[in-house]
């Protein structure tokens, strides 16, 4: 039964997440903005990342890597609250990763 509950809600995280797109913003060469767009209507979020820079002190991040430095998301829960800002931010960092 266990795994049947997990399925189900890998179906409607992934069935969710296809509903999303994600249109990225360079504001500047380190610095993106990220709006997700549910059926590519619907404002549900912003996100805002910037490059790790060399002078961080605390090293979690690779120099190549992007951080999320705010985030409103609270749209998200509306439409499926099984979606974590966590699996935003991923999916985010992946997008912007790739096109970077």
């Amino acid at each position: 039964m266990d795994k049947f509950i997990f399925l189900c809600s890998l179906t409607i995280l992934y069935g969710t997440m296809d509903k999303l797109t994600f249109d990225i913003t360079e504001m500047d060469p380190d610095r993106k903005r990220v709006e997700v767009l549910y059926e590519g209507k619907i404002s549900m979020g912003v996100l805002y990342f910037e490059r790790a820079k060399k002078s961080f002190s605390r090293k979690p991040i690779g120099l190549n890597e992007w951080a999320c430095v705010d985030a409103k998301v609270e749209g998200l829960y509306t439409i499926d609250e099984k979606i974590t800002p966590k699996d935003i931010v991923d999916h985010c960092q992946g997008l912007i990763k790739g096109g970077a």
